[in-house]
């Protein structure tokens, strides 16, 4: 059998581009959220048992009217009536989204000295104040520079670590952000958008090289804002993470989400679509997998990355396949990939396939002759060069088939070594252009053991 040593083709799928996840980056952490505060602390009449701190939630409706939900911790008891009866009386102001008032949570902190309400009763002001107005004024490395500053001494508060993964948000820091937030034990409410879409984007950017963390990442990004966007990117990082069974159910949310929302773009659908018949490519799932490839074509004809895709994906099982052995199976893939793939793809499958029949050839039972080479091998080689003359693995196999009829009987016709020679060169010096120089060494063992030896 001629010697010769094939070059892979897979190639990796890209996670597509989250635009309906993506944060506007001229946006202000005011449009995001702003607390709800207190605007007056009322007095009480009810007796004060002594010196201690009780904090309480209260709900502030969209309106402004308020009740009291719970006290969330208190150091003495005995001053819970009076803190009620305080939290009761006082008046807020509600947390707004943009402009819009909506309903939120008050912690209010409350402090007793002795028989009277302290003076600095309400925890509201110091550094997180000041954080908060630099972050409401769009002041992000000013805020994130003072944050760090307090944390130095309170490395575990969840307020101060919240704020900073705020200003990571905004800095487009994401991974930096999620980082912030894993630090606090509960996410407090007012911070659950940017929590989520921290998470979110961490994992999209995170997915290529730590799929494990982006999977967890994303995780906690549909368990605070479950949408189509983020169970989307849920199910890209499990395809990335190899988990594409775990994927499927997913993705299919996040279609179905996507389909059924008249404001999801096209752009966004052909994405979700995408991710998900690279899942179903991945499990086998054929039938699925075309008709959503079908699908796809419909929302975007002229795309072109949906086939590159799905080509990249037979090009990958075509070299599992002829790594095991499989070459039948191996050709098959390949034959499927040049079908099924854009043009790029198409050019390195047909060539391919030209080498699978090389393998082919030499595992039969009968000695080799000339034709098995002109009729099996060349054809594949013939219609790679037709898509693009100057592929560097097109003409290696067209030269291999080439020097295969030459060897196996016709080296009274000369003119299949000068046809071998002049691809085997040409495929040389452009996988030397390309910088591929292991394609290149091994055509120069190729001419040497076949050729001139």
């Amino acid at each position: 059998m001629i010697r010769i040593t094939r070059m892979a083709a897979a190639a990796a799928a890209v996670l597509a581009a989250v635009a309906f996840a993506s944060p506007a980056s001229a946006q202000k952490y005011s449009n995001e959220f702003s607390q709800a505060k207190l605007t007056h602390r009322a007095d009480t009449s009810v007796p004060i048992a002594g010196s201690g701190t009780v904090v309480l939630q209260v709900q502030v409706n969209a309106d402004g009217s308020h009740k009291v939900t719970r006290i969330i911790r208190s150091t003495n008891p005995g001053d819970n009536a009076a803190a009620l009866d305080i939290a009761k009386n006082s008046t807020y102001s509600p947390q707004h989204r943009g402009k819009t008032p909506v309903t939120g949570f008050y912690d209010f902190t409350i402090a007793f000295h002795g028989k009277s309400v302290a003076s600095n009763g309400v925890v509201a002001t110091g550094t997180t104040a000041q954080v908060d107005k630099l972050i409401h004024a769009g002041k992000y490395d000013a805020a994130k520079a003072m944050v760090l500053q307090a944390l130095a001494s309170k490395p575990k508060d969840a307020t101060l670590n919240q704020q900073l993964a705020t200003a990571d948000y905004f800095l487009k820091d994401y991974s930096g952000a999620a980082a912030a937030f894993e630090k606090v034990s509960t996410i407090s409410k007012p911070f659950i958008p940017v929590a989520a879409q921290s998470y979110a984007m961490a994992a999209v950017k995170l997915a290529p090289t730590d799929s494990a963390t982006a999977v967890s990442f994303a995780q906690k990004a549909v368990t605070m804002a479950p949408s189509g966007g983020t169970y989307y990117i849920l199910g890209s990082a499990q395809v990335q993470n190899g988990d594409a069974a775990l994927a499927i159910p997913n993705l299919q949310k996040a279609r179905t989400l996507a389909m059924a929302d008249p404001k999801m773009d096209t752009s966004a659908k052909v994405n979700i679509d995408a991710s998900l018949l690279q899942a179903y490519i991945k499990t086998g799932d054929t039938a699925s997998a075309k008709s959503l490839e079908d699908e796809i074509m419909r929302l975007d004809p002229a795309n072109t990355t949906v086939k590159r895709m799905i080509g990249n994906q037979y090009l990958a099982a075509g070299n599992d396949a002829s790594k095991a052995g499989k070459h039948e199976d191996a050709l098959a893939s390949f034959l499927t990939a040049a079908k099924e793939g854009d043009k790029d793809v198409a050019v390195t499958a047909y060539a391919s396939a030209a080498l699978e029949e090389n393998d082919l050839i030499g595992a039969q039972k009968t000695p080799a002759v000339p034709n098995d080479y002109l009729t099996k091998m060349k054809p594949y080689a013939d219609e790679a060069l037709a898509l693009n003359p100057n592929d560097a693995l097109a003409n290696y196999a067209l030269g291999v088939a080439m020097a295969g009829a030459w060897i196996t009987g016709g080296k009274n016709k000369p003119e299949y070594k000068s046809q071998a020679l002049d691809a085997l060169n040409k495929a040389r010096a452009e996988a030397q252009a390309q910088g591929n120089m292991s394609l290149a060494f091994n055509i120069d063992s190729f001419i040497k053991a076949n050729i001139q030896k």
